[in-house]
């Protein structure tokens, strides 16, 4: 044989050779990648089986709707005993609701009695005393104050209440322009804002049974709420008001403009006198 042949025969023995030892280190590595993949499983596996499934089937055992009574329990220094259970699974509960935060309920029945009553919102002020006097010429203790303006005494009385209710939705009061307009008040505003404004002398405010709201209380979530609660107080915006004019900050008090008539045919043809006293 040639040194040729030789050098090549060593030269195929020696890739063989290490395609064998290749071949084996590789065995050993996917083994022990084997064995580490089963390892971790292994612990996984006890883990889900420690925190999942032995808790859900302890909630579905024999045990789930079963209860356990205690005997009473004496206070320390104390004569009275306590009875307790302890509850385990699903039970019929008694269902039970705190009450929420309540206006007193005399405002509720301003608006659908004749007969009214003082406010704890308003103590000073008394509607059983009623108002007398012509369109902007009330006398003095037919009004009553509230939130720095002037209003017929049962209509205040009225809206505190609804403040009431409106200060624990927003946790402030209601934002308050204008209310009760004497006539010369009323034949300024007429010559101020034009067709805007009533005829002095016919104006609601004029009776103190309208209201100017100021700030942003006649648009958004304010203006919602008081569409949606106004009426149990009897505060309404009156249809026109969102017709004829849009004038959404300008509020009624309704018991009072349907007694005196207010948007009946006759109240345009005579000049009203309000007494409420008799």
């Amino acid at each position: 044989m040639s040194k040729r042949d030789g050098a090549s025969a060593t030269h195929h023995r020696s890739r063989r050779s290490r395609r064998i030892e290749e071949t084996a280190a590789t065995q050993v590595r996917t083994t022990h990648r084997r064995r580490k993949f089963l390892a971790r499983s292994s612990v996984l596996a006890g883990f889900a089986l420690t925190m999942v499934v032995y808790p859900a089937v302890g909630t579905i055992s024999p045990y789930a709707g079963a209860t356990e009574a205690t005997t009473e329990i004496s206070a320390a220094k104390t004569d009275q005993a306590v009875s307790s259970r302890v509850i385990i699974g699903a039970q019929n509960l008694e269902e039970r609701q705190l009450p929420l935060p309540e206006v007193d309920g005399n405002g509720a029945a301003l608006a659908v009695s004749d007969s009214y009553a003082a406010s704890a919102y308003l103590p000073d002020c008394n509607p059983a005393d009623g108002a007398e006097g012509y369109n902007g010429q009330l006398s003095e203790d037919s009004l009553c104050t509230i939130g720095g303006i002037q209003l017929r005494n049962d209509a205040a009385v009225a809206l505190a209440e609804l403040n009431a209710a409106f200060k624990l939705e927003f946790g402030r009061d209601l934002c308050l322009g204008s209310g009760y307009r004497t006539l010369s008040q009323q034949y300024s505003t007429k010559a101020s804002r034009g067709f805007m404004a009533a005829t002095p002398g016919k104006s609601v405010h004029g009776w103190g049974l309208a209201i100017d709201l100021c700030g942003s209380d006649d648009t958004g979530y304010s203006k919602a709420w008081l569409e949606a609660n106004g009426r149990t107080w009897g505060w309404v915006n009156p249809s026109w008001a969102k017709s004829s004019k849009w004038e959404p900050w300008h509020w009624e008090y309704e018991p009072g403009t349907d007694d005196l008539g207010v948007y009946g045919a006759n109240y345009w043809s005579s000049k009203p006198y309000l007494n409420t006293r008799d």
